[in-house]
């Protein structure tokens, strides 16, 4: 992903500034990473609670030989299915701890298993929480700590609950005000692209579709092009800042 600004946000303040400011989701995504790496969040993931919404990590590394970056990845949505701590964080007002999670909480053998695995890669810990939209456009965030510390006060969980909750309606008030942009995707290509936001590979969509892998390896190229991008991620940060994949895919396998 793009290199660190490190005049990023400092206050809930700046961050409404630099939110109100920002004209892209990218511009949004950049205020809130900025703001949470500066309170020791080195981990930040989005899951849309729609049907086929992306599920999206971003990893901060300050140790690259070119500068500090943030790195995104997509989730398997069906993996998060069996996450306690999002089933969770969608009944709660408050962030919860992953550790409170995965200790104290009554999980099936499947959840017990996912949690372990979550504590494993990350044993400094961190909480999720659930942000609201209109029409019903909510998702939970997860953020994880890069290093052990103590837990925080409730005015503390509250500012990490307010930061999420301020980008997220920024995005959802400039997603309602801009038409979609025109990248000059055809119809096919939206289609690829939606799916592709869902974390689907080639393969997979070549199969939902009924094409061969060769034409979708084709078409994932044209729209890489027509994005400029050069990954699967960043062609569906921006197909999502574009307005074109404002209704994600029903019912995705």
């Amino acid at each position: 992903m793009a290199n660190l600004d490190q005049s990023g946000p400092t206050t809930l303040d700046a961050l409404v500034h630099c939110a109100q400011n920002a004209t892209s989701a990218a511009g949004i995504l950049a205020c809130g990473l900025g703001y949470y790496q500066r309170l020791g969040i080195d981990l930040v993931s989005y899951h849309g609670d729609s049907p086929g919404a992306p599920a999206i990590l971003y990893k901060f590394d300050g140790t690259g030989t070119v500068g500090a970056q943030w790195h995104s990845q997509f989730l398997d949505v069906e993996k998060l299915r069996e996450s306690p701590v999002e089933a969770l964080a969608r009944q709660q007002v408050m962030p919860i701890y992953w550790s409170d999670v995965a200790r104290t909480a009554r999980l099936t053998a499947a959840e017990d298993h996912y949690m372990k695995g979550l504590m494993r890669r990350y044993p400094n810990d961190g909480v999720s929480l659930r942000v609201h939209g209109p029409g019903g456009d909510s998702a939970v965030v997860g953020l994880g700590f890069a290093a052990k510390q103590a837990r925080l006060s409730p005015g503390g969980l509250y500012k990490l609950l307010s930061a999420a909750q301020i980008a997220h309606l920024r995005y959802c008030a400039l997603a309602e005000s801009q038409s979609p942009r025109d990248f000059g995707l055809s119809p096919r290509e939206v289609e690829v692209l939606e799916w592709i936001a869902t974390g689907k590979s080639n393969g997979v969509i070549a199969e939902i579709l009924g094409i061969s892998p060769h034409t979708v390896d084709t078409i994932v190229r044209r729209i890489f092009s027509k994005l400029d991008v050069n990954d699967r991620t960043t062609a569906a940060i921006r197909g999502l800042g574009a307005g074109l994949l404002r209704r994600p895919k029903e019912g995705a396998p």
